[in-house]
């Protein structure tokens, strides 16, 4: 195959965060919520907070923002928990244009350490895969809910093939170049089926049968390499449409209320 993109463009492009500001629902949830900000090696970044009760931490993911999270919030409000949200750096209405996940784990540290009695962490996509690689440094709640997250980190650079036309050996490259500025343990620091065998606390897996981004078979992968973890593949659900399911919130309310 010629190559038709430089191996320099893709990783620009593996770090490059499309912006999705936030429409009018999410602007109505945050009216509704205590605004706060951390400081991170000198940058400030943006966290908000409402009701009260067992603290739940939300993560959304990759090119989204924290809108994505304001349906699974909203019913555990009703349910008389705190929810706290955030737009992961780069992402929604936070600074930036790229990132990379050990800016993000830092932030999620640094959220987390203002809620030291966290109940339970709830990331989806990479928000998931963001959120146990923090776990893996520190990070810690009774229970941890991960919704359609890809098992391991090499999977995001293969990922990059279905948008661009790139051979085996640029793809190579590509890892090559992200394990250079990310460091040589990247493949296994923020592989979700590597860390998660250190977590012991109950862990809920949901995955939509009908992802095409990141498919089901990840979710059995987490799970073969999770214990104390249950899976549950949500019959129709897409990678993003699945944190508005009602199955799925249904699901996360009934197993956050059972570890209490």
């Amino acid at each position: 195959m010629s190559r038709t993109v430089e191996t320099s463009r893709l990783v620009k492009e593996w770090f490059r965060i499309a912006k999705l500001p936030h429409d009018t629902a999410t602007k109505e949830f945050l009216d509704r919520c205590q605004s706060h900000t951390v400081k991170v090696d000198g940058k400030f970044y943006k966290y908000y907070q409402s009701g009260s009760g067992p603290t739940v931490l939300h993560v959304h993911g990759v090119r989204s923002n924290l809108g994505s999270m304001t349906a699974i919030a909203g019913d555990l409000l009703e349910q008389n928990y705190q929810v706290v949200l955030f737009d992961a750096p780069a992402h929604g209405e936070a600074l930036g244009e790229s990132t990379d996940p050990i800016e993000v784990r830092a932030v999620i540290r640094a959220i987390a350490e203002r809620f030291p009695e966290l109940h339970a962490v709830v990331g989806h996509s990479l928000g998931s895969l963001w959120s146990l690689s923090a776990w893996a440094h520190g990070l810690r709640a009774k229970a941890f809910v991960s919704i359609s997250s890809p098992a391991t980190m090499r999977f995001l650079v293969d990922k990059m093939a279905d948008f661009f036309p790139i051979d085996s050996d640029q793809l190579q490259e590509l890892a090559d170049q992200i394990e250079g500025r990310l460091g040589a343990n990247v493949w296994t620091e923020f592989s979700p089926s590597e860390v998660v065998k250190a977590v012991d606390v109950p862990g809920l897996i949901i995955h939509g049968t009908n992802d095409d981004y990141v498919p089901p078979a990840n979710a059995e992968e987490l799970h073969a390499h999770w214990r104390g973890s249950t899976v549950e593949l949500i019959d129709g659900a897409d990678h993003f449409d699945i944190v508005r399911s009602p199955k799925a919130r249904k699901l996360i309310a009934t197993f956050l209320e059972e570890v209490k």
